[in-house]
């Protein structure tokens, strides 16, 4: 029997690992770009039932790749559905997705069980099915465990040691930014750090990559840089930490 294929559009390492433990268990082919160039490069080599996707990539916005869908794909009658996995998605963002006919939004962190749902029902489902409603934003417990693995502590482990071993480049690349004063990369560091410290379960870390993701994305130099030597530090703290034990 053949597997399912499922494209990811996502540029954090990291979340594109959860989502593979996450889906692992369905037993979908998932195929990973960190970039729209990939995406739209996997697509038209092979069109996939299902593309999930964030908004914010290097390249450019999820949007793009939506609108460019809508354009292409449906030139090639190809049945396409598309979810949307982002942390931020504002009024005038859910009008958008809306009029490209997206079938679901899922609010990173998304936990184990709502990935797993999501995609288990939008493969289902038949495709002439009308969109879903567009999904809210989920209440956070104090036990990321709970609320993110469904209770399975060995995977939040296995997960938390990925984000360890990956951390120290995140720190590179936001030094890297602030040093050139580039708010947009620093936005896009920002960005993926508040959702993997929240799965994680590091309130105060993630509120502090909430507020430098903001101030990057207003262009904010000064409380930017300030901001990112504090999120530094929770981050190599945690690694530290680690380390020591």
């Amino acid at each position: 029997m053949t597997q399912p294929r499922v494209l990811l559009v996502e540029d954090d390492p990291l979340v594109r690992r959860f989502v593979q433990m996450a889906l692992d268990p369905l037993g979908v082919s998932l195929v990973q770009c960190a970039t729209l160039a990939e995406a739209k490069q996997a697509l038209t080599t092979e069109v996939a039932p299902l593309v999930l996707t964030d908004l914010t990539l290097p390249d450019g916005s999820g949007l793009d790749l939506l609108g460019w869908m809508q354009a292409s794909l449906s030139l090639q009658g190809a049945a396409c559905r598309t979810v949307v996995f982002s942390g931020g998605i504002d009024p005038a963002t859910q009008r958008r997705l809306e009029s490209l006919n997206v079938w679901r939004v899922l609010h990173k962190p998304a936990s184990v069980g709502a990935l797993m749902a999501c995609v288990s029902e939008t493969l289902a489902s038949p495709s002439g099915e009308e969109p879903a409603a567009l999904a809210v934003a989920p209440l956070v417990s104090a036990d990321p465990v709970a609320e993110f693995f469904g209770g399975n502590r060995a995977l939040y482990e296995a997960y938390r040691q990925a984000c360890l071993a990956r951390f120290p480049q995140d720190v590179i690349e936001g030094d890297l930014a602030v040093a050139a004063q580039d708010a947009q990369a620093l936005r896009r560091v920002a960005h993926n750090l508040k959702s993997v410290l929240t799965m994680l379960g590091e309130a105060q870390a993630a509120q502090c990559a909430r507020s430098n993701e903001e101030w990057a994305a207003a262009g904010d130099l000064e409380p930017m840089q300030l901001g990112w030597q504090q999120l530094r530090q929770h981050v190599l703290l945690m690694v530290s930490i680690q380390g020591k034990n």
